[in-house]
């Protein structure tokens, strides 16, 4: 299955082969690699570069090295979590604007709340007005939940039904949260996005896919508008990591 490997950067051709086999599907989640020795041999390496290229799959989310009388090297499924996590690393160092996030959350998230304005069951829309009353109570103890604001938005993205438009804003929404942590919003600004997912879910539960769409796309513009004020406010210098437009 494997040519051996060219003694420049050795493991990083190992690595490539490795992948090509899985992305080709002649390995497949839960397969076994063969023994470290017929590896090594087949792709006339040492056992130190071997163990090399595997740690970096492993960092790749796309094996899984077992130690112990039944362990060994197993192809795995890249789990979401790890996607997420190589995107939102990408994006960091892409160092994108607040305005740019939020021009991709504009052309992405009311096209979402539109669709799950036509699909979303009763119990979804319970669901996430279990959301909303929950970030209130935490807004009436003068707090505000980063979590319980991210998921009002991964659920509606959700039940749009579309795992990679998942995977994207998810990471997107990250480097969103990154920016609002440095910034410190204040009260104020968390009751705008509260009100703001009323308005969102009260279109949901009318079943009005415009108004959904409308009441979204409100809601990015006012909070791209409120971090740039905040970082206008509290000054540039301190988030050299990040840019307001």
């Amino acid at each position: 299955m494997f040519k051996s490997a060219k003694f420049n950067r050795i493991s990083e051709n190992i690595v490539q082969q490795i992948r090509q086999a899985i992305l080709e599907g002649r390995l497949k989640p839960g397969d076994r690699l063969p023994a470290e020795k017929d590896l090594a041999d087949d792709f006339g390496v040492s056992k130190a570069s071997l163990r090399e290229a595997f740690r970096a799959l492993e960092a790749l989310g796309l094996l899984e090295v077992r130690q112990g009388v039944s362990g060994g090297a197993f192809v795995r499924e890249v789990d979401a979590q790890k996607a997420r996590d190589c995107l939102t690393n990408y994006l960091f160092f892409r160092n994108p604007s607040i305005s740019e996030l939020s021009q991709v959350r504009c052309i992405i998230e009311p096209q979402l709340c539109e669709i799950t304005a036509q699909i979303a069951t009763n119990e979804e829309v319970d669901e996430l007005e279990k959301n909303l009353w929950d970030m209130k109570e935490t807004l009436d103890n003068g707090r505000f939940s980063h979590e319980l604001e991210i998921y009002f938005h991964q659920k509606i993205a959700t039940i749009a039904g579309n795992a990679i438009i998942c995977l994207v804003m998810d990471s997107v929404r990250d480097m969103l949260v990154g920016i609002k942590d440095l910034i410190h919003t204040d009260h104020d600004f968390s009751v705008a996005v509260f009100l703001a997912h009323k308005r969102i879910l009260d279109a949901l539960r009318m079943r009005d896919p415009e108004r959904a769409r409308v009441e979204m796309y409100r809601h990015i513009k006012e909070v791209e508008e409120g971090l740039i004020s905040y970082f206008a406010l509290q000054g540039p210098e301190s988030f050299k990591s990040f840019r307001s437009v």
